[in-house]
């Protein structure tokens, strides 16, 4: 009888041990929805030319939605506007399969992120904020996402003008 209650308290020790084990896991879903900022409303992306200036901010995340897994970015955007001309936000979706680590606001990993994904949001030229949002999918190959996003104006018959990438800063394995 001694033998028996001893190789029963092995398993529920031997459960115990592996339950507990895998909820300190961190799990694929652990950050989905959850949303990392992108600038601010104290210092917006801007981006300047031909006598315009758009500013931009917003945050990024990725999501479950009806079309699938996500990479979303939601944006504020306005533009002070020279001659029919229009503001609007470039999302290019990173991906990275590997262990990733965040330094202070930008992401530093031991595994290169790379390009997957480009979308843009709706162009307009409103004089105050104006939320836009855009989403690209997610490679499924993938452990971890992240979001780079510049303004852009939208100068028709030239190249149009864009601020430098801000990228978003997340990390955490969706």
């Amino acid at each position: 009888m001694k033998r028996r209650s001893t190789v029963l308290r092995r398993a529920v020790e031997a459960g115990l041990i592996a339950a507990l084990t895998v909820a300190a896991l961190p799990t694929a879903a652990q950050a989905l929805n959850v949303e990392r900022t992108w600038n601010g409303t104290n210092n917006p992306l801007k981006v300047t030319g031909y006598g315009s200036t758009g500013h931009a901010w917003g945050t990024w995340k990725v999501g479950n939605t009806s079309n699938g897994t996500r990479s979303i970015v939601n944006s504020y955007t306005k533009l002070n506007n020279a001659d029919n001309h229009k503001v609007y936000v470039e999302l290019q979706t990173q991906v990275n399969a590997g262990y990733c680590v965040q330094a202070s606001k930008y992401m530093n990993c031991t595994q290169k992120y790379w390009n997957h994904a480009t979308a843009e949001t709706a162009h307009h030229s409103s004089k105050s904020y104006t939320f836009k949002s855009a989403s690209t999918g997610v490679k499924s190959e993938a452990d971890y996402a992240r979001g780079m996003v510049r303004a852009r104006l939208d100068i028709p018959y030239r190249t149009d003008p864009a601020t430098g990438w801000s990228y978003t800063d997340g990390g955490d394995k969706y």
